[in-house]
This record gives structure tokens, C-alpha cells and sequence, in this order.
């Protein structure tokens, strides 16, 4: 029986001993390698194109970002962070096998989307947002959208200004008769 409670506690001793080594190796995968301090959004953008009058449409954009991350992170003017939603006409007359950059075209028009919402956005865990705006443009114009967080990440470039991480999302649409 004393040798069995021997062998009971050493057995115990060495699972304890694994339990803290494990919790340790979660604790860096956690927050050395796998960044738990670092921020991500995943922003996406869906459109939809309705009469208004006339010739013109209005362009509903939904910038849709959400933080796949178990972290809070938050975008704040002061701290020189934005978001922007950038509105640009492509030209109609481009040749086969012309590319368009994001931020190529015309541009139409700028939405600071943190101003919108007052200058401060917070992204708790797992959070989706939904940013809404409309935008009246003629029939026959093909506008790209790119929508971009930029987040000042508290270093310096390598021109001394300050640095920033950033997400962004594009896409392009035709409006049609």
C-alpha cells in the first residue's frame, strides 16, 4: 500500500511538472510568438447599386471589418490612426490587358471613416462592424473602393516619421443601367 501511494505521488509530481511546463509553452506560443499584443482586422467591402434619378445611382458601400483576434484593439485619432474609404472612377477607356492599381483613377471622393463615428473606434474580440455610406455616381461609371485602417504603431520609419500597420479592403463595381 506505501509503495503504491510512493508511486501515486511521483506520478503526480511528474504530471504537475508537465502541467507547468505546458502553461508555460502556451504562455510564449501566446504572447511572443503568436502576438497577442498585435492587431488585425479583416475588412471587406460589399456594394449595392440603386435608382436614384435620372441618370444617377446611388452606390450603397457597406466597409464591413471585424477583429478575428482574442484581443481589443482600437483605432484613435489623437494617436494619428484613421480609416479611410477612398471612392475612385476608373477610366472607361482603357486598353485590353491594362491593369488598375488601388489607387489609381479619378478620385471622387474621401470618406474619413473615424471622423464619422467620432474619432475613436474600438475593436473588442471577434467584433464585426458594418460602416455605411452612399455615394451618388452617373450610370455607365466603374468605381473602385478601398477602404484602409492605418494604425500608428509607436516607431519611427526609416525617414523618422511615424510608423503605421495597416489593413485594407478593395473592390470594384460597374453601375449600370
Amino acid at each position: 500500500m506505501k509503495k503504491a501511494i510512493e508511486v501515486a505521488d511521483l506520478t503526480l509530481k511528474i504530471l504537475s511538472c508537465f502541467a507547468v511546463i505546458g502553461a508555460g509553452a502556451w504562455a510564449v506560443w501566446i504572447f511572443v510568438l503568436g502576438g497577442s499584443t498585435g492587431w488585425q482586422a479583416n475588412v471587406t467591402i460589399e456594394t449595392q447599386v440603386l435608382p436614384y434619378h435620372d441618370d444617377l445611382r446611388l452606390l450603397v458601400v457597406h466597409v464591413k471589418s471585424k477583429n478575428p483576434r482574442n484581443v481589443t484593439f482600437e483605432l484613435d485619432s489623437a494617436e494619428h490612426d484613421s480609416y479611410w474609404l477612398h471612392v475612385r472612377k476608373l477610366a472607361g477607356d482603357a486598353k485590353a490587358g491594362a491593369a488598375f492599381g488601388e489607387d489609381e483613377g479619378e478620385a471622387i471622393k474621401d470618406i474619413d471613416l473615424l471622423k464619422a463615428i467620432g474619432g475613436d473606434y474600438v475593436f473588442i474580440p471577434n467584433a464585426e462592424m458594418d460602416d455605411m455610406q452612399t455615394i451618388v455616381v452617373p450610370v455607365g461609371t466603374t468605381i473602385s473602393l478601398n477602404a484602409e485602417m492605418r494604425q500608428n504603431n509607436g516607431t519611427l520609419d526609416k525617414r523618422g516619421k511615424p510608423d503605421f500597420d495597416f489593413e485594407s479592403g478593395s473592390t470594384v463595381v460597374h453601375i449600370g443601367p
